[in-house]
């Protein structure tokens, strides 16, 4: 199987970080359950990783700074601004953000919005308040990091983001 130019540049970055940390590859392979020849492999990008071998990698390395830089060049998508969201990404799992997105999740099973624009403005008390901002808060930030991907999305395909806008809504009112 060929190694694709993306593969091996996130070889690269992982191999990279496996030499700052000074890890024995040898344990590495043992830890991912990989044999160390084929471990050294991927990491001098002679083998082909795929999505799951990437996101383990990634995940024993425990460095967000590497996890981003291999999903940014794996999917084409820029570092999000604020490291703390985590979003539907096929690596979002690397970020290690699974106790904020579980806190997140809570909050919007608290108040679903649905059932929120049924009560009134006096009869939530002020923790709800502060928790519904902050609701609306992880909420721009979603659309925000959403935005961003649908812009690269867009912008590496030559779609007309307007014309895909437009039909999204045409598609919206037909179902």
């Amino acid at each position: 199987m060929v190694v694709s130019a993306k593969e091996r540049q996130i070889a690269a970055i992982f191999r990279k970080d496996v030499d700052r940390q000074a890890l024995n590859q040898r344990v590495m392979a043992d830890h991912l359950n990989y044999s160390a020849q084929n471990l050294s492999h991927m990491l001098n990008g002679r083998r082909t990783m795929g999505i799951e071998k990437v996101v383990e990698i990634a995940d024993y390395l425990q460095n967000p700074e590497t996890d981003f830089e291999a999903a940014a060049s794996l999917f084409y998508t820029p570092k999000p601004l604020n490291r703390k969201r985590r979003d539907g990404h096929p690596l979002s799992k690397m970020v290690g953000q699974d106790k904020e997105e579980m806190e997140r999740i809570e909050i919007e099973k608290k108040f679903e919005i649905w059932d929120l624009l049924s009560i009134s403005n006096e009869e939530i008390t002020m923790d709800e308040r502060i928790e519904v901002q902050d609701w609306l808060l992880e909420l721009v930030d979603e659309i925000s990091s959403e935005i961003a991907v649908f812009n690269s999305v867009c912008e590496r395909y030559s779609f007309n983001s307007r014309e895909i806008i437009k039909n999204a809504d045409l598609k919206e009112r037909n179902d």
